[in-house]
Formats: structure tokens, sequence, C-alpha cells
């Protein structure tokens, strides 16, 4: 491959509150994924005594807490952090649940802070697995740090916003795009247009068609640039 292009919203309202047409994508926020099994006893609802009861909801209820809790108390740095996705089993409204399968989300321009986040999570583990009466497995799937796309891409993009009269600015990427991975096998250029709101993820997502078609005509602008061996070089 000798090169990689990309263009998506903003998923953020930073290019919308300051009235700039072109976000120019200079590097990416780190990131690490967990999945969590929490595990309890499988109980009636009505009939087990509070006292004997191992509930893996209740145990995978304080974890959800923890996790935003992580986020409340960085207020000097950014700090995302999500739980998205949950599978509680046996999942009947007569049964304590025995199971749940959880995934964490955690995002932040700062990898120390991440860190320190991360350790933060693990180690309040076990005061939830003590309080719920549970065990908690907790397992990386994946992950990224901050890193940065390659400069005379970013070079690149900005010239041809300026040819074109198209307001634009460096931001960082908070989302992994296929663009996060692809700039490790090749010259990658990532392209944002304002979100409305920020929204994403969701039926409301919207971007006013004067700035769809701005960033369609740079898009266009910087696949020919390419395709004449602009960053030939940088192979």
């Amino acid at each position: 491959m000798a090169s990689y292009a990309e263009i998506h919203i903003e998923q953020g309202r930073d290019l919308e509150n300051s009235g700039t047409t072109i976000g120019l994508v200079g590097s990416t926020w780190a990131a690490r994924k967990y999945q969590v099994v929490v595990r309890g006893e499988q109980s009636h609802t009505g009939s087990t005594i509070m006292a004997d009861r191992r509930d893996a909801l209740f145990g995978a209820s304080l974890l959800v807490v923890a996790v935003r809790e992580l986020a409340e108390q960085s207020t000097d740095t950014p700090l995302h952090t999500s739980v998205s996705e949950m599978t509680v089993l046996p999942n009947s409204p007569v049964v304590v649940a025995r199971e749940v399968r959880m995934h964490v989300d955690l995002r932040s321009p700062d990898e120390a802070l991440l860190d320190a986040a991360a350790k933060k999570l693990t180690e309040s583990i076990s005061g939830i697995e003590e309080r719920a009466s549970v065990t908690i497995e907790q397992v990386q799937t994946h992950g990224w740090a901050v890193a940065p796309f390659p400069a005379a891409g970013v070079e690149l993009a900005a010239q041809a916003a300026d040819d074109l009269g198209l307001s634009h600015q460096t931001v960082m990427t908070i989302a992994g795009h296929d663009s996060v991975n692809m700039k490790d096998v090749a010259p990658a250029i990532m392209l944002f247009v304002p979100s409305v709101e920020g929204v994403s993820h969701n039926e409301g997502e919207f971007t006013q068609d004067v700035e769809t078609c701005a960033g369609t005509d740079l898009l266009a602008e910087v696949l020919h640039r390419l395709m004449s061996g602009a960053l030939d070089s940088s192979r």
C-alpha cells in the first residue's frame, strides 16, 4: 500500500465551536479496553436471604460506578470512561445473576493519566469482590498509545485546504478509526468535518451540507495529490 486517506465527522464539538471547516488529525488519544467477567452464584431473587447472596450484577454495578468515578475525579486532563456492553446470565426476572460479562473503555490524551486510572480501577476490584461476594476477572483486550500521524500527510492536507480556501486546524482523534491502524502500515491522512453538537453513534448525527461538500472536495484533492506521488518519499 502506498498511502491511505480517510474522512469522518469529528464526533466532538471543537470544530463547530470554533467555526472551523476542516480538522486535520495530528495524533490519537491513548486507549485501554478490557473484558471483565464478574462471577457470583445463581439463586432465587425472593427466597435467598441477603447475607447469602453472591449477586454478580450487584458486583458489576459497583464496577460501573467505579469506572465512571475515574472520569469524574480527573478534573485537569480529560479522561473518558465507559462500560458500553453487558451480558447478564441467566438474565431471568426471578434469578440472582451468576455471571456478568462487560466491556470497559478508558481513553485520554495523557498516557500517564490513563495508566494511573487503569491501575486505580484494578485496585478497586478487591473491595468490590469483598462487598458483593463475587470474583472479578479483568483482561486487557486492546489498546493504543498517543501516536502521531505522519507530519508530511498533515502538511499535505493543510496545503490542499489552503488552496481550496478552507479553514482548518490540527486536532487529535479520540475515537479509533481505520486510519489509526493504517498509519502504521503506510502514510495516512485523517480529515474531520464538523459534527453538529458532537453527536455520534446516534441517529441524530448531522453535518451541514456545505461542510460535507467542503470535506468531499478536500478528500478528492488529497487523493489526487497522493495518487500523484506527493508522499512517495515518506514510504
